[in-house]
């Protein structure tokens, strides 16, 4: 019987950039460091590292899936009460014309604190002003 997953953040974007150019920005580190954390690292592969420094805490997950260029997921494990707690985070993106649609889900095997449908939300609107526009806007370590 498979695990019951409580989805604790989720956010849905569309940005002004085609498919392989999102898809891009969510496994290159170096465009990671633009819109995610100035310290994150992708081992763009199945298996591959994860890691960010947010302000959670170092995290190091592992990709679970990786079919490029409209999807992602990879495990997040995040402290709660002096325990870890391994969550995941899904991406899916679709086109839409010229643009693309991009939707997170995170998701937990139980409850976890904090507001992560905002951080999710503010995410997104970072990755959208990232590919837009050129600003870089990260979490710093």
């Amino acid at each position: 019987m498979p695990i019951e997953r409580v989805i604790v953040g989720e956010a849905k974007i569309v940005i002004r950039a085609v498919l392989p150019q999102v898809f891009e920005a969510l496994v290159n580190s170096e465009k990671l460091r633009q819109w995610w954390a100035s310290a994150v690292r992708a081992e763009a592969e199945l298996g591959g590292r994860y890691e960010s420094n947010p302000p959670e805490g170092h995290q190091v997950g592992t990709i679970t899936t990786i079919e490029a260029p409209r999807e992602l997921s990879f495990t997040w494990p995040l402290e709660q009460d002096a325990s870890v707690i391994e969550t995941t985070v899904s991406y899916e993106l679709s086109p839409k014309g010229s643009e693309t649609q991009v939707h997170v889900v995170h998701t937990s095997s139980t409850t976890i604190s904090g507001n992560w449908f905002e951080t999710w939300r503010r995410k997104l609107d970072a990755l959208k002003a990232f590919l837009e526009t050129g600003a870089a806007t990260v979490w710093s370590s």
